[in-house]
Parts: structure tokens; C-alpha cells; sequence
């Protein structure tokens, strides 16, 4: 696979390192920090900042798993989106909130530099986050996203006339580049004659050049596409609506932005891992922190298929090959190989 990297273009939002009150928005009827949830239990005071707006694909994910356990009286919930990205900028966002006496921080992004810097100056919070390592008070969310990006390949080596297919990402970092690798592996699994154009953009949520990317593969014979990150996502749609090619969506249901065009989508489901880490904060067996992982048989991760998929039918015989898969995944009896890059 063909990688092209590029350095991360840090995003300066002013507004965001505000007060929490005005940076954040929680619960309606707020009731002072406290409150209980069901059955008496107290709930969890629980902050999620977010690196994007909640209509972008990967912080809408975040966002709704921690609604979610609010609804379910879990945790009282303050939000920030659209954070700052570079380390300086969202260390003093969630420094904010420890301060505060949040007890769990979910820092929905790659932010390890900024989320140890946060537990190393407030040891009382506990932090989940996209790390590379754990810390006593800093747990890991697993992203094994590629596990359905792999059975999405397979449909994509059957579907492909070309023989080419391609992925965009916004940077290459473990969750993306196993992504894509996935992808292709799963391509030929069921199209040895496969090959993958691949690409990444230097930028999470720029639409324009995720689409750029897109039409730039299909320029060069892809026919079926998948991306990673909420603007090479959103562009890719775009690119292959006015192509009239297959794509694949990014951790959300993304049907409805190319109805006819989108195959199915890859989803992150992040309730399981939320609810586990405000289980553990609750019952005080968060520390020595966790890797926390829900992958393919745990509901983590799936592949959803659109129904108003119609640029091409789906070969019967790949379909039974994909779903046969599907079940191996599940029960152990097949692991796809994680290929997170250098």
C-alpha cells in the first residue's frame, strides 16, 4: 500500500477555551453536579470533549453514546465541541474541567500529550482517551475499526470492475492505517486482482480535501472508496455521488448523505466502551487503567448495509463469503490481522 503522510495543521478556536459553562452544554435540568441515577446509585460527573462539531461522523458517535448514558441517569453530562486540536489548546479545556472535579474526562480524540499532562496535574480525575499507553488515571479506547472495515473490503473486491479501490484518511495514525489496510486485505480476499490507492490529507475535518482525495483515486480507476475522518468522510460522499461510484461510511450510519451510492458503513458504536468506564469510576476499579475494547462480537463495531444501495448488486457469492466471515470474526475462529503502521 502506497502511503502519503502529511503533518497535522493545528485548528485555533478561540471561543472554545472559555468558561466551562459557555465552552460546554449539559443537561437542561441541571441539578448542581449531583443527582443520582437509578436505583439511588450516584451518577457519574462526566465531561466529553470533542475536536469537532456533533455533525461530524466521528464526534456525533461520541456524542451520542455519552447522551445515551445521561438518558439512561448513568452521569451528569457537560460537552465541548469544536476544541482546540493542538496540545496546548485542549490540555487547558480539560484541565478546566478537572478542575471543576469532574471524575471522568473522555477526551474524544488523539490527544495523549494533552491527557497526560491533565492526570499528571489532577492524579483525582479519570481520563479515557485515544492513547498510545497507559497511565494510572489514563485508560485507552481500542478503535477496532478495522475488524468491519475488513468485511467492507470484501464486498468492495467484489463489487469493483475496475479492479482498483481507494481510501482517504486525515492522517496516518494507527486507527486509520489499520483501516485502510483492512480494507485492502479484505479486497482481495475475495478479488486477488485488487489494488489500492490510498491517501492522506493532513486535515480531520476539511470536506473539500477529503473529496479532492477521493476524486483524485477515482481519477485513476477506483470505483469503490472508504475514508477515516469526519471531513475525508464527508468528502468522499460527496465524490461519490457525483461520480456515480460505491463508497463505504465512516463510524456512522452515513446513508443518507449518498443514498444510492453508499454500500453500507463501517460503525464505531461507543456506548459500550463509555458505560464501562463510568461502571469502573462508579465502583472505584477504573485504576490501574484499562484498555478498554469492544470489538466485532461485543457490538463495538459492525457493518451496517444501506438498503437504497443501488449502482450495483452485491455478488450473491461474496455476500455469503462476507457473512461466513462475519461469524469467524465473531467467534474467534478468525482474527483480522491489525496493521497499524510504523
Amino acid at each position: 500500500m502506497r502511503r502519503t503522510t502529511w503533518k497535522a495543521v493545528p485548528i485555533w478556536l478561540a471561543a472554545v477555551v472559555l468558561a466551562a459553562g459557555a465552552a460546554s452544554c449539559g443537561d437542561d435540568d441541571d441539578d448542581g453536579g449531583g443527582g443520582q441515577a437509578e436505583g439511588g446509585q450516584d451518577k457519574v460527573k462526566t465531561a466529553i470533549v470533542l475536536p469537532c462539531a456533533t455533525s461530524d461522523p466521528w464526534c456525533k458517535q461520541g456524542f451520542d453514546a455519552a447522551k445515551a448514558l445521561e438518558e439512561q441517569g448513568a452521569i451528569d453530562l457537560e460537552v465541548t465541541t469544536s476544541a482546540p486540536q493542538d496540545t496546548a489548546g485542549v490540555t487547558r479545556v480539560l484541565a478546566q474541567y478537572a478542575q471543576a472535579g469532574t471524575q471522568l474526562l473522555l477526551a474524544h480524540s488523539t490527544w495523549q500529550d494533552a491527557a497526560f499532562d491533565v492526570a499528571e496535574q489532577f492524579p483525582d480525575v479519570n481520563i479515557a482517551s485515544y492513547a498510545f499507553e497507559l497511565r494510572d488515571n489514563v485508560a485507552i479506547l481500542e478503535e477496532p475499526i478495522y475488524q468491519a472495515a475488513y468485511l467492507a473490503g470484501m464486498l468492495a473486491g467484489g463489487l469493483t470492475e475496475s479492479n482498483t479501490i481507494g481510501g482517504s484518511a486525515g492522517q496516518d495514525v494507527p486507527l486509520c492505517h489499520a483501516e485502510l489496510e483492512a480494507f485492502e486485505d479484505g479486497a482481495k480476499r475475495t478479488n486477488k486482482q485488487v489494488k489500492m490507492i490510498d491517501s492522506y490529507i493532513g486535515d480531520w475535518n476539511d470536506a473539500a480535501k477529503g473529496k479532492q482525495a477521493t476524486q483524485a483515486q477515482i481519477d485513476q480507476g477506483a470505483d469503490v472508496v472508504i475514508a477515516c475522518g469526519g471531513g475525508p468522510a464527508t468528502g468522499m460522499a460527496q465524490a461519490i455521488k457525483e461520480a456515480g461510484i460505491s463508497g463505504f461510511g465512516y463510524v456512522g450510519d452515513m446513508s443518507s448523505q449518498a443514498p444510492e451510492n453508499m454500500v453500507g458503513s463501517v460503525l464505531y458504536n461507543l456506548e459500550p466502551y463509555f458505560k464501562a468506564a463510568v461502571d469502573d469510576v462508579k465502583n472505584d476499579t477504573f485504576r490501574p487503567a484499562k484498555r478498554y475494547e469492544f470489538g466485532l462480537a461485543d457490538g463495538g463495531v459492525s457493518l451496517q448495509l444501506n438498503d437504497g444501495y443501488s449502482v450495483k448488486e452485491i455478488p450473491a457469492d461474496v455476500m455469503d463469503q462476507m457473512e461466513k466471515v462475519q461469524e469467524q470474526i465473531k467467534s474467534g475462529e478468525f482474527k483480522v490481522p491489525y496493521e497499524a503502521g510504523a
